[in-house]
């Protein structure tokens, strides 16, 4: 297997594993050698995995020296430390003891404190042989995407190379900035981004004020908003494409084959929708679920080609969007941010693209829903009492049955 793939069951097993482990020896056996075996270190062998490892210069009051409790070594060197605790414990409470070890020992580039769920990477950029104050990468084994075990893959022993660490911590950390100051200004444009989209587009003549821009704020956030979806249909539509078979060779269509598909197509000219095994599977764990609520509505769906929608009786009173075509998984509901990320613990969430919802859950697969109980029960539900409240959707005796789309 891979390393994401290695990566995504040992996820299964910290989930499995993590409500019975209690204290830090239990924490490094059950949770993080599996997690250096994962990064293709021989845990058996004490020349590579080195356990209980003396920082030469670090020493307690006493002269006791002190010890790190894994020191991974490559040719013969230590070449990452990492500082292990247990695991209802918080990491970012003992950096500055993996400091200590890690100030000693000139030859550790990359340094580690975790408590088998978070991981935190530290190196020198700031000054050599001093360990940084803010870790370079965060990697939590309960909740990461793709781009996070690649951001991993350089530590691994197969491509774990120390005079390139600092060159790979400067681009994380500057793509992570970027990344931040990028989604921030499409979510709030500032003045500066304003004025500068302005002189682009060459809309505005003579002097641009601050009424001026306040004008255009909106207008640029809706344009913003209109990029993003058209950007995101655009790229799912791509998705179905390339995963689709390629249509059958036909050198010529008798005119009456053409009238009739015409007749028989709901839509003409338009992409046919069709309603997957994987998003029956999860109407049919969604359906269930609801089932058990006190408030006993039955929901129904509506499939198009960018999304898989359950609703209460109208389309418009949808609770879950499921997008199950691109290579990313994910639910989009209509609640806040905050509210999905704490009904959604383990999964990456993040805030859903204007007009389409306000919070993203990413999931592998169908059967990770039995895992969001939460999350679609309080979906459901605030629907539901959103329904009751307005007199335009109060209608909640007009469901569509569950087969219906």
């Amino acid at each position: 297997m891979g390393l994401g793939e290695d990566l995504r069951l040992l996820s299964e097993q910290v989930r499995k594993r993590q409500a019975f482990i209690k204290g830090e020896e239990a924490t490094k056996q059950a949770l993080i050698l599996p997690f250096i075996q994962a990064l293709g270190y021989d845990i058996y062998d004490p020349t590579e995995t080195q356990p209980e490892y003396v920082a030469d210069f670090a020493k307690k009051r006493g002269g006791v020296m002190e010890k790190v409790d894994y020191a991974l070594h490559l040719k013969g060197q230590p070449a990452l430390f990492i500082e292990c605790k247990a695991t209802d414990a918080a990491p970012e409470d003992h950096d500055g003891q993996l400091a200590r070890y890690f100030n000693a020992t000139p030859s550790v580039r990359i340094g580690v404190v975790t408590n088998g769920i978070r991981y935190r990477f530290f190196t020198d950029l700031q000054s050599p042989n001093v360990m940084d104050a803010v870790p370079f990468l965060e990697f939590n084994v309960l909740a990461f995407t793709d781009r996070d075990v690649e951001l991993l893959r350089p530590f691994t022993k197969e491509f774990f190379d120390a005079t390139s660490i600092q060159g790979h911590a400067e681009e994380i950390i500057f793509v992570g900035k970027v990344t931040a100051l990028i989604n921030e200004l499409l979510r709030n444009p500032s003045e500066s981004f304003v004025r500068f989209l302005l002189a682009e587009v060459e809309l505005v003549s003579g002097r641009v004020t601050r009424s001026v821009v306040e004008r255009f704020v909106p207008i640029v956030k809706k344009s913003i908003q209109t990029t993003l979806l058209d950007m995101m249909t655009k790229s799912i539509q791509q998705e179905i494409a390339q995963n689709s078979p390629p249509p059958p060779t036909v050198t010529a269509i008798p005119a009456e084959a053409l009238q009739r598909a015409a007749e028989a197509s709901e839509a003409p000219g338009v992409a046919q929708v069709e309603t997957t095994e994987v998003e029956l599977e999860i109407f049919r764990i969604v359906q269930r679920m609801c089932s058990e609520s006190a408030l006993r509505q039955s929901i129904s769906y509506k499939d198009s080609t960018t999304y898989f929608g359950i609703n209460l009786g109208k389309v418009t009173s949808w609770f879950l969007r499921a997008f199950t075509n691109g290579k990313k998984k994910s639910l989009v509901t209509r609640l806040p941010l905050e509210q999905a990320a704490m009904l959604s613990p383990g999964f990456e969430v993040e805030s859903a693209p204007d007009g389409i919802g306000k919070s993203r859950v990413y999931f592998n697969a169908a059967t990770d829903i039995e895992k969001l109980r939460s999350l679609v029960l309080v979906a459901y539900e605030e629907e539901a009492r959103r329904q009751s409240s307005s007199p335009v959707d109060g209608g909640g005796s007009t469901s569509e049955s569950a087969s219906g789309a």
